[in-house]
C-alpha cells in the first residue's frame, strides 16, 4: 500500500496557462512514446551498421521497447493510481532519458538491447498515464477538448520525430538517432514539475499477481502475432497460447481479487465495449494499410521507400489538425458521432484502396492514406473519452493502460492479418504462373517475408519479393483488393455497435 499521508483528497483541477501546459507535458510523453519506436525502425539500417549488428538482432531491437512497454503499460497504470500519476509520469520522463542516453553512448549490441528494453519500461508509464493525468485533472465540461489537444500535440511532435533522428544521425553517427527523446523528455520533466498538479491516490493494495499475468498474457500475444505474419510456427503459436492461458488467468483473478489491478466491472458497461472494440478496428486496419500501402508502391511500383514516407508525412500533419478539432466537434455533436465518423472515414479510405491498379496516381495513394490516417485520429478522441468516463475511482491509470494495450494488440494485428491472408491469396493466385518459371511456393512465401520492426515498420523486403512479384503483378493487386474488402468488415462492425451501444445522451457526457 502507499505510504505516507495522500496528496489531496479532491483533485485538483487546472484552468488558465496550467491547462495549456499540462496539454503540452503530457502531450510531449504520448509522442515520444508513439514517434520513438518510428524513428528506430525508419534509421534502423543506420543504427545495425553503426554498432555492427546482423539483421535478425536489428529486428529484435527495433521491436523490443514495444513489447516491453506493452507488457509494463498495465504496472505502470496501476502505480500511477497508487503512487500519484504525476510521480510516475516524471518517473516514466527520467527513465525514457536515462536509457535512450544509454542507447546513445552503447559501447556493445546487449548495452543496446538492455537500454532499449529499458525504454519500452519508461514508455509504459508515459503512454499509460498521460491519458490519465489529462482525464483527471480536467473538469468534464473541458475534458474532451482536453483529451482532443493531448492527441494533436502527440500527432503533431511525434511526425518530424524520424526526420530529425536520421538527421542527426546522418550528421554525428549512429548515436545521433537517440538524440531526440532525451530532449523532448527533458522539457516534458520541467513543465510536467511546473504545471501539472499531482492526482488523487488510491489506498488499495498492489494486485502484483494481476499485474505479472497482464504482461505474460500481452507480452505473449503480440510477441506470437509478430512471428506468425508469414506462416503457422512453433514458437508464434507457443507464444500465443501462453499469452491466451494467462489471460484466462487473468480474467479469473481480476474477477475473484478484493484488490484487482483492473476492476473487469468496466466491461458490463456497453459503451465501455464500444469504445474498446473501435480501438480495436481502427488499429487493426491503420497498421494492416500501412503495410499494404507499402507494399503497393515498393514492392509492386518500384517506388523508394522515402516516397512512402513522405507520403505519410502530410498525412500525419492532417491527422494531427483533425484531432484538434475533435474536442469542440464532441461537445456540439456527441462523442459516437464523431466516433462513427472516424469509422466512416476510414472505411472509404479502404474502399479507395478498391480502385488500385499498376498505374493508379500518387495522388490517389496519398488520399487513400490521409483517409485512414485522419479517420483513426478521429476516432483516438472519443473511444479515450468514452473509456475514461466509465474508469470506477481510483482506477483511471489502470483504464488508461487497458487503451493502450488494446490500441497495441489491435496495431500489431493488422499487419499479421496482412501477412497470413494477403500472403496466401497471391499464393494460391500465383502458383500456376509461378510454376512454369520455377519458383515454389515455399521460395515465394520467403521472397514475401514481413520484417516486424515495432510501430511503422512493417514493410515488405524490396530485393526479395520484387522477383516474385515480377511473375504476377495483377495476382498481387488482386490480392490487395480481396484484403482492403476484409479489412472493411472491422470498421463496419465497430459503427453498428457504436449506434447501437452507445446512445446518443450518453455520447455528450
Amino acid at each position: 500500500m502507499p505510504t505516507g499521508p495522500r496528496a489531496d483528497t479532491h483533485q485538483h483541477q487546472v484552468s488558465g496557462l496550467a491547462a495549456v501546459m499540462t496539454v503540452i507535458a503530457t502531450g510531449l510523453g504520448y509522442a515520444i512514446s508513439i514517434g520513438d519506436p518510428t524513428s528506430l525502425s525508419a534509421n534502423l539500417q543506420l543504427v545495425s551498421t553503426g554498432i555492427q549488428i546482423s539483421g535478425a538482432t536489428a529486428t529484435f531491437v527495433a521491436s523490443l521497447a514495444t513489447l516491453t512497454m506493452a507488457a509494463a503499460v498495465l504496472s505502470a497504470g496501476a502505480l500511477g493510481d497508487l503512487y500519484g500519476m504525476r510521480r510516475m509520469y516524471l518517473v516514466g520522463m527520467g527513465g525514457a532519458i536515462v536509457f535512450s542516453a544509454l542507447a546513445a553512448a552503447a559501447p556493445i549490441p546487449s548495452v543496446l538491447i538492455v537500454a532499449r528494453a529499458g525504454v519500452g519500461v519508461a514508455f509504459a508509464f508515459l503512454v499509460g498515464l498521460s491519458l490519465a493525468i489529462t482525464n483527471a485533472v480536467f473538469p468534464p465540461g473541458r475534458r474532451a477538448a482536453a483529451i482532443a489537444a493531448y492527441f494533436g500535440v502527440g500527432y503533431a511532435v511525434a511526425t518530424p520525430m524520424p526526420a530529425i533522428s536520421g538527421a542527426l544521425g546522418h550528421a554525428f553517427g549512429w548515436r545521433g538517432c537517440f538524440f531526440v527523446v532525451p530532449v523532448i523528455a527533458a522539457l516534458g520533466c520541467v513543465i510536467t514539475w511546473r504545471f501539472v498538479p499531482e492526482t488523487v491516490r488510491a489506498t488499495r493494495r498492489l494486485d502484483l499477481i494481476g499485474m505479472a499475468l497482464f504482461a505474460v498474457a500481452l507480452l505473449g500475444l503480440i510477441f506470437g502475432i509478430s512471428r506468425i505474419e508469414t506462416g503457422i510456427n512453433t514458437l508464434g503459436v507457443s507464444a500465443i497460447a501462453g499469452g491466451l492461458v494467462a489471460a484466462v488467468a487473468f480474467v479469473i483473478r481480476e474477477w475473484h481479487a478484493d484488490a484487482p489491478a483492473l476492476d473487469l466491472r468496466v466491461f458490463r458497461s456497453g459503451r465501455f465495449n464500444a469504445a474498446v472494440t473501435a480501438g480495436v478496428m481502427f488499429n487493426i486496419v491503420l497498421g494492416g494499410s500501412m503495410v499494404l500501402l507499402a507494399f503497393y508502391l515498393v514492392t509492386i511500383r518500384k517506388e523508394s521507400h522515402e516516397l512512402f514516407g513522405l507520403l505519410l508525412v502530410p498525412a500525419t500533419a492532417m491527422a494531427a489538425l483533425a484531432a484538434f478539432s475533435v474536442g469542440p466537434a464532441s461537445n456540439r455533436f456527441g462523442s459516437r458521432t464523431v466516433l462513427v465518423s472516424g469509422l466512416t472515414v476510414m472505411l472509404a479510405g479502404l474502399l479507395v484502396m478498391r480502385s488500385f491498379d499498376l498505374d493508379t496516381s500518387r495522388t490517389v495513394v496519398f488520399v487513400t492514406a490521409a483517409l485512414i490516417v485522419v479517420g483513426g485520429a478521429l476516432v483516438t478522441t472519443p473511444q479515450a473519452t468514452i473509456m475514461m468516463s466509465s474508469a470506477p475511482a481510483g482506477l483511471g491509470g489502470a483504464v488508461s493502460a487497458v487503451k493502450s494495450a488494446v490500441n497495441e494488440g489491435g496495431y500489431s494485428l493488422g499487419p499479421a492479418l496482412f501477412a497470413l491472408v494477403g500472403i496466401n491469396l497471391f499464393l494460391t493466385d500465383s502458383v500456376h504462373d509461378l510454376s512454369r518459371s520455377g519458383i515454389t511456393r515455399t521460395e515465394t512465401r520467403e521472397a514475401l517475408l514481413t520484417t516486424h520492426g515495432g510501430r511503422g515498420a512493417h514493410l515488405v523486403n524490396p530485393e526479395q519479393a520484387r522477383l516474385v512479384v515480377d511473375q504476377a503483378p495483377h495476382n498481387a493487386i488482386d490480392a490487395i483488393h480481396t484484403l482492403s474488402l476484409i479489412m472493411a468488415v472491422g470498421p463496419i462492425i465497430a459503427i453498428i455497435l457504436a449506434l447501437w451501444l452507445i446512445k446518443p445522451v450518453d455520447a455528450r457526457r
